[in-house]
């Protein structure tokens, strides 16, 4: 309910700055865990309309057996967000395992022995309930990625990858399909008074908090602007909004779940040549080389029923989905 006190993983990223600042909005207080000393006056700058409702603890580690005790003490709810994200290292289990699983499972066992918390909100992926080939799309039908579709999904933790992005986002996956796995287990042995809801958006662009120039742009909003500038096609065209993930996570703390939930989130099915069409359309002079006519198949499409009918987010059409990543990127200074 408003004005209850939500402590918040993840706050210093792209996704977790949004869902801090809608949880704002919505009249929560925040407990923010930071790494560092110094993102304390980051956060609190980005947040200055709020500062009576703003809370900071430091957790340097949360890999560690009870890195999260004490820091739930006295909140009603807890959002974890922070993750391993691609590219942040090459080592499979010590830079994306690990990290991935042990901090859920930290936040979960804090969670479990403090009282006064009534709900555990966790940040995973649609990465998490598909196989680790999926990405690689090619021939065929698309992957249809259901909610408790209880897909076995093996991660060899000594596979063989391969160089660069490929590799690190293989390691990515991984990470994220061996969490929700661990969570998913965690769950059933503990019978937690409370309930779990694992979000698994799909892939997030729009608007940051936090990136203040052009050449600050990274993660998917990179990918996505550079498949619109140079006509190649770098990631699926299975996309939702920034906003839109951190409004679900808002809706996600009030509304009637079970005691394991997973919601799917990804805007409207679309294709590149649709996003190509729109991005024509309002930037006709932006010089963008992707055509309507390019030819690609979903590797995936996401089943959203969690989303629609229990939480009823109302997804941004493809439009405002476009707009909402290229017009942030052209407010900025180089």
């Amino acid at each position: 309910m408003s004005g209850s006190l939500v402590f918040v993983t993840g706050a210093t990223g792209f996704i977790g700055s949004q869902v801090v600042g809608f949880t704002l909005k919505a009249g929560y207080r925040v407990r923010l865990s930071v790494r560092r000393q110094e993102q304390i006056q980051t956060l609190k700058d980005t947040f200055s309309a709020y500062p009576d409702k703003l809370e900071f603890i430091i957790v340097t580690d949360f890999t560690k057996p009870g890195a999260f005790d004490g820091a739930v003490a006295g909140v009603d709810y807890v959002v974890h967000v922070a993750s391993p994200m691609v590219g942040k290292g090459v080592d499979f289990q010590r830079d994306y395992i690990d990290p991935a699983v042990e901090g859920t499972l930290s936040v979960l066992e804090a969670a479990k022995t403090t009282p006064s918390v009534k709900r555990v909100l966790i940040m995973s992926s649609i990465l998490a309930l598909v196989p680790l080939e999926t990405l690689a799309g090619g021939a065929g039908e698309p992957f249809v990625v259901k909610e408790h579709a209880n897909t076995k999904l093996p991660v060899d933790v000594n596979m063989d990858l391969p160089e660069g992005i490929p590799g690190h986002s293989i390691r990515y996956q991984g990470s994220k399909i061996l969490a929700h796995q661990a969570t998913a287990t965690w769950v059933a042995k503990n019978q937690p008074a409370f309930p779990v809801v694992t979000f698994h958006p799909s892939f997030v662009t729009g608007p940051s908090l936090l990136q203040k120039r052009k050449q600050d742009i990274d993660s998917i909003n990179y990918l996505v602007l550079e498949t619109l500038r140079s006509g190649e096609v770098t990631v699926p065209a299975v996309m939702v909004d920034v906003r839109d993930v951190a409004d679900a996570f808002v809706k996600g703390l009030s509304a009637p779940v079970p005691a394991f939930q997973e919601v799917l989130l990804s805007g409207p099915a679309t294709t590149w040549g649709e996003v190509a069409q729109v991005a024509q359309r309002l930037y006709p002079d932006a010089g963008f080389k992707l055509q309507p006519s390019v030819g690609d198949t979903p590797s995936m499409v996401a089943v959203t029923t969690a989303a629609d009918e229990v939480l009823g987010v109302k997804w941004k059409p493809l439009e405002e989905l476009v707009r909402g990543l290229v017009d942030f990127q052209n407010s900025l200074a180089a």
